[in-house]
């Protein structure tokens, strides 16, 4: 019985602890207006996407880690090519939560990614 126990606590344990949370985020991609989702996975990881609201036709993939509080470092691509990285970092304002940062792009400029949420 005592192994039963401890078996049934072990698996439900370990469901919870393997939970992604995703969430919603609107923002901005150099001041043009983009929707993202970011989701977020218990080993520190984040995957997620972003379009811009005038063309969502047009998906950028996000891939990165969250091992230090309040930092992502992160990777853009898009249609499997690496596009940009950089590091966003969190900030509560008014009950939102923001995260923004300057990504590196592969063609030597930079650019300016900006998401938010509600708290």
């Amino acid at each position: 019985m005592m192994k039963t126990i401890l078996l049934v606590l072990i698996v439900t344990f370990s469901g919870l602890s393997s939970i992604a949370q995703k969430q919603y985020y609107s923002g901005t991609s150099d001041g043009d207006p983009i929707e993202a989702e970011i989701t977020w996975k218990s080993d520190g990881t984040i995957v997620g996407s972003y379009y811009f609201t005038s063309n969502s036709s047009r998906v950028y993939k996000l891939s990165g880690t969250n091992f230090v509080e309040g930092e992502i470092e992160i990777v853009e691509s898009l249609n499997g090519k690496r596009t940009a990285n950089g590091k966003l970092t969190k900030t509560l304002k008014k009950g939102r939560i923001e995260w923004g940062g300057y990504l590196s792009n592969t063609d030597g400029s930079q650019s300016y990614l900006y998401l938010t949420r509600s708290r």
